[in-house]
């Protein structure tokens, strides 16, 4: 799977040698920060770098609107390859994208103990069109989906340790012969927990590359606390909610200064190096720095320019309004009538709009799960509380939800776009292969032993029917994936052929 996810980030990665989109930001900012220790103005916005133009930058300081976490990730590749070059630009990028890949087939194999599921989701993302381009342009968001990755990762991770610190168990006889629920077998309010100070790193670093990476950090400490609750419920433990306010205390105390850290680190340069934007003699630097933010705020929170390829957030889940970074067209010397040169993140319809629909079926089945249970939220005897389908879909869906639910609701700015929608790819391709491996009958398994076996015929016949199905799905979605690589990757093509994937009007 990494292999594929290799093949299709870093074939070609060169092409075009020109700046594309946003890159002719984020490069030329990175190749400034890596000379002052911040990013510095340019002379004009010709996305050439050949020859001197590719160290063509001022002494000025640049008012970037971004932290600099990406552009200095960007930067290692321009160490490597040099700044005149296409890898050297995008090759970071792509490298981030072959280890997102890497950590959603770990995530899989963690939420289903299947090396089926895992493997299917990894492949998934690998063959993903949206997070096939923005990992193969030096854009800031496929730094921020690996980061985003990574932190749930780790979340992951802490809640299998804190269940085992916990000796999570229905209600019943706790340990030494006690009732759960009586002071002696509470479970007990952590202190330290390595993997949620490792997730607020990974989470501070996403922020240092987007601001957006917040979201998921509040998303998933929300997960944490909620689900911390439900189980001192589930076990009827004596102030169990005010307990579990406690530990949601602690929580914040070890993860949010970890973030914090982490976010503060990326900015090093603009601290140590006088001479930034927003640095001004006899200020001092957290003043400064401060300053600088509640500027960047203002312009984040009222960026309302049109734009052509402006994309409202409800239609992200289906990608109906991609964002085209890249096309030129030319007759002379061209073997057809017309050729056509681009980069669009057009999605693999079937990973895309599989996905939306695996995500609908997990919820549906989360539903059928909780309404079955006789103890609803999975509180009382016979709950589905640690039931691998109960934990690992709401994990998945928050995860979702938390790169997409915040731009739904945000209201002062209407130019958002389509491939801020990559951070949701690992998501979507979690419950893809969720989905599909329980189609299959592969049941989900959690460390503990709990299992889950999705309700649909078990029949010899109806299994071989739904097996095949899925395995049609998965190699047609590889077709489609060798399909639309020419326009993921600005191959030469004929026009016709460039027409061919532009299946709605959105994707003109």
């Amino acid at each position: 799977m990494l292999g594929i996810a290799a093949a299709l980030r870093f074939w070609a990665l060169g092409r075009p040698g020109v700046l594309v989109f946003d890159e002719l930001y984020y490069v030329r900012d990175a190749i400034s920060q890596l000379a002052h220790g911040f990013p510095t103005v340019w002379p004009d916005d010709e996305p050439s770098m050949a020859g001197a133009r590719a160290t063509a930058f001022g002494d000025a300081p640049s008012n970037a609107v971004h932290p600099p976490l990406g552009k200095w990730l960007i930067g290692l590749g321009i160490l490597v390859f040099g700044p005149d070059s296409g890898w050297g630009w995008r090759s970071a990028v792509a490298l981030a994208g072959v280890a997102t890949v890497a950590v959603v087939m770990r995530l899989g194999w963690l939420l289903s103990r299947s090396l089926v599921i895992a493997c299917t989701a990894g492949l998934l993302l690998a063959i993903d069109g949206v997070h096939v381009v923005l990992t193969r342009v030096a854009l800031l968001d496929g730094f921020l989906t690996l980061f985003v990755a990574l932190g749930a990762l780790f979340v992951w991770r802490d809640a299998e340790w804190v269940s085992l610190r916990s000796q999570d168990r229905p209600v019943g006889t706790g340990r030494n012969g006690l009732t759960a629920g009586s002071r002696a077998d509470a479970r007990p309010i952590l202190v330290w927990r390595p993997w949620l100070v490792a997730a607020g790193l990974a989470f501070g670093a996403a922020a240092a590359v987007k601001w957006s990476g917040l979201y998921p950090l509040a998303f998933l400490l929300v997960f944490v606390a909620v689900r911390d609750l439900l189980a001192r419920l589930r076990r009827r433990e004596h102030a169990g909610v005010r307990r579990s306010a406690a530990q949601a205390a602690v929580t914040a105390v070890l993860v949010l200064p970890a973030a914090a850290l982490a976010y503060l680190a990326s900015w090093t340069g603009w601290i140590l190096t006088p001479g930034g934007w927003g640095r001004t003699p006899g200020t001092p630097w957290p003043a400064a720095f401060v300053e600088y933010h509640a500027e960047m705020l203002s312009w984040h929170s009222t960026l309302t320019a049109p734009h052509p390829y402006q994309s409202p957030p409800l239609s992200w889940p289906l990608a109906l309004v991609p964002t085209a970074m890249y096309e030129v067209r030319w007759s002379e010397g061209c073997s057809w009538s017309e050729c056509v040169s681009g980069i669009s993140p057009l999605p693999n319809p079937l990973v895309t709009w599989g996905g939306a629909a695996a995500l609908v079926g997990l919820v549906w089945l989360l539903v059928r799960q909780l309404v079955r249970s006789r103890g609803g939220f999975g509180i009382g005897p016979g709950g589905a509380a640690r039931s691998p389908l109960l934990l690992g879909g709401a994990f998945v869906l928050t995860g979702y939800l938390s790169g997409w639910l915040p731009w739904v609701l945000t209201f002062s700015r209407s130019a958002v776009f389509q491939f801020y929608a990559v951070v949701l790819t690992p998501f979507s391709a979690l419950a893809l292969g969720l989905v599909l491996g329980m189609l299959c009958g592969i049941p989900l398994r959690s460390r503990d032993g709990a299992r889950f076996e999705a309700p649909f015929d078990p029949e010899p016949a109806a299994l071989l029917g739904r097996r095949l199905a899925v395995a049609l799905f998965v190699v047609v979605a590889g077709v489609l994936a060798v399909f639309f690589f020419p326009v993921w990757s600005g191959m030469p093509v004929a026009d016709w052929f460039w027409q061919l994937h532009l299946w709605l009007p959105g994707w003109s």
